[in-house]
């Protein structure tokens, strides 16, 4: 069986529209990603976890995802943290500093708590 390119799977939790990507994120499957999370959204949440944890790769394109979402959920007033379990998803947000800007945990329920905790 062929691994899986890309897929979204939308959830919620405690408030937050939770985006969990597999596969990889990149030039081909960015629009999907963008699309994935506008859904997620919808018109009125504001807080998102994007989930990293089931990626292959991600490259500069996917970060743009990132950056697109972190300026559709700042202009809501709400807040977006990232889940990335390994080195080689978490390595672009430390060397473009993107990890300024949002913040990268090693679980969807580290985020949450801590967003709750923020909240």
């Amino acid at each position: 069986m062929p691994a899986v390119l890309f897929d979204a799977q939308v959830t919620t939790r405690d408030g937050w529209v939770i985006v969990a990507f597999v596969g990889e994120l990149d030039l081909a499957t960015a629009p999907a990603a963008r699309t994935a999370i506008v859904r997620g959204l919808g018109a009125d949440a504001a807080n998102l976890v994007l989930d990293l944890s089931g990626l292959d790769f991600l490259d500069s394109l996917g970060l743009g995802v990132v950056v697109s979402a972190l300026k559709r959920v700042r202009a809501r007033g709400g807040e977006l943290v990232v889940v990335a379990t390994e080195a080689r998803i978490r390595a672009p947000f430390e060397v473009t500093g993107l990890d300024r800007l949002v913040t990268v945990h090693p679980s969807v329920d580290a985020a949450l708590a801590v967003g709750a905790a923020d909240g």
